[in-house]
């Protein structure tokens, strides 16, 4: 695994990224990394990675995708960037890691034929800049595959966590001020004039949606394992963390059970580089 010198030096982002991230790499990958797994698959689906020679996937986290990049493009060098090496450390080992700021890519002009981001975008202070600088390691007609999150999320059982947090005097996120770019790129119309203004061309954009079922038993435990939730059930001492979770399986277990299913849509575009 290459390493960089410091991703982090000189950026509070970047230093806020990785205190979210690092401390949980584990649990992402157990938890939350296969939820996001097929949408990263469709992405490639979308960009064709057959003729590939040189694929780079940013904000890879624990290289679940990285082995359907190499069957997709099986000449291909696949090379994994994060900026949290806990997560680059999970990841398998037979492929070129490095761990890297995106927003600042440290490659040559035109180094790679295609480019996968899935799920990060929302995280770079400027989703602008970011994509210059992916359009720049790009060759011309080099291809970006991207997956973000869109607007209209719908999670009860999130709305009632929330409320029993605060009820319960939980700290606010100690990492929340980490940069926030996600309303730059959480839309149709916002990711093709986004795409355009970083320089992409042939910009396709599609919307599906994500629906993700849990039971009680799996909601609490991603609650306190996983997230901005665990970060502020830290802030509590052990009797009133039992106390906050009691009441809200208490108050979860009182409603209907669509209640506990996760609802959202998933904006994926492709784009290429002039």
């Amino acid at each position: 695994m290459g390493v960089a010198a410091d991703p982090t030096a000189g950026s509070a982002n970047a230093r806020a990224i990785v205190q979210m991230y690092a401390p949980q790499a584990a649990e992402y990958e157990e938890i939350w990394a296969p939820l996001l797994h097929p949408y990263a698959r469709s992405v490639l689906d979308r960009i064709g990675l057959g003729e590939g020679v040189r694929v780079l996937e940013i904000a890879c986290g624990a290289g679940l995708l990285l082995p359907d990049i190499a069957e997709r493009a099986p000449a291909a060098r696949v090379v994994g960037l994060d900026l949290v090496e806990e997560m680059l450390r999970l990841a398998p080992r037979s492929f070129d890691r490095v761990v890297m700021d995106a927003t600042q890519l440290g490659f040559v002009e035109g180094s790679f034929d295609s480019v996968v981001c899935t799920f990060a975008l929302f995280h770079f202070p400027d989703p602008l800049e970011a994509l210059r600088g992916i359009c720049r390691v790009l060759r011309p007609a080099g291809v970006l595959g991207t997956a973000t999150w869109g607007a209209n999320g719908d999670f009860p059982a999130l709305d009632v966590s929330l409320e029993e947090l605060d009820a319960f005097g939980a700290a606010p996120d100690p990492v929340a001020g980490s940069a926030d770019g996600s309303e730059q790129v959480n839309s149709p119309n916002k990711m093709r004039a986004i795409l355009g203004e970083a320089g992409f061309e042939n910009i396709e954009v599609e919307v599906v949606p994500w629906e993700q079922r849990w039971d009680l038993d799996e909601f609490i435990d991603y609650r306190t394992r996983l997230g901005a939730s665990r970060r502020r059930l830290a802030t509590l001492d052990p009797e009133a963390r039992s106390a906050c979770l009691a009441r809200m399986r208490e108050r979860l277990s009182s409603l209907p059970e669509d209640s506990l299913v996760d609802r959202d849509q998933v904006v994926l575009s492709t784009a290429v580089r002039p």
